[in-house]
């Protein structure tokens, strides 16, 4: 968000909020400065994102509603800012950004967090150098993904031709310490180890969480563009 440069009284969209996170933190951060529009499909999540907006006071900022990434169910030119994070390897990428741009106000700035499954992951784990090597490596598969969406550097050349300008692209890495990730990590890491492998893994995961050592970094693509 500090890379889109957002201003006060500008309103912001976001596509695939989930249960609100980063509206409600957007909102905290701006002190309410902004009005924002979070779309999701998914109307159970959209239930408990209303809950916790409301158990913190942000209701009369945010605005929750249904609808499909593809397809936004929002007039033309509506929005300053059009973000959405984690959403787009889910989708068909194209038409999602197709659909971000026409929201968005000529002028306005598009901005997309995507995982970056072409680069390497880091587990801070006591591994071989070999096996630390096979479960860092790039290509890790992702269940939820869509067939054609974008998890991957591609994104970059997706923004310009979807006719944005001056787009600033930046790979990240996001750490992470807590059990909830590395149970997501495990999930796609155990399949590919043999036994010994995974005997391995498993005593080096119970050696850094007793120690406090266990963190992962997870690569991201990071891409804004300006709306000619």
């Amino acid at each position: 968000m500090e890379t889109a440069h957002l201003e006060p009284g500008e309103v912001v969209l976001e596509v695939g909020c989930g249960t609100g996170v980063l509206d409600r933190w957007l909102a905290r951060r701006t002190g309410g400065a902004n009005q924002i529009v979070a779309v999701d499909i998914n109307r159970f999540l959209l239930q408990e994102a209303r809950a916790l907006a409301k158990r913190e006071a942000l209701e009369h900022i945010i605005t929750f509603r249904e609808g499909n990434a593809e397809a936004l169910p929002l007039p033309d030119s509506s929005f300053d800012v059009a973000m959405s994070s984690t959403v787009i390897q889910r989708v068909d990428a194209d038409r999602m950004l197709t659909e971000m741009v026409r929201v968005t106000k000529p002028g306005g700035r598009v901005a997309v967090v995507g995982h970056a499954h072409d680069m390497a992951r880091w587990v801070n784990l006591p591994l071989r150098p070999e096996l630390k090597t096979k479960v860092e490596a790039p290509g890790w598969a992702d269940e939820s993904g869509h067939p054609r969406g974008c998890d991957e550097a591609s994104l970059y050349r997706r923004f310009q031709q979807a006719g944005l300008t001056q787009v600033r692209m930046f790979p990240q890495l996001a750490t992470f310490d807590d059990r909830s990730r590395l149970d997501m990590l495990q999930a796609t890491i155990l399949p590919t180890l043999t036994p010994e492998e995974a005997k391995e893994w498993r005593e080096a995961v119970a050696q850094g969480g007793a120690e406090g050592t266990f963190f992962i970094a997870i690569p991201f693509h990071c891409v804004v563009g300006i709306k000619p």
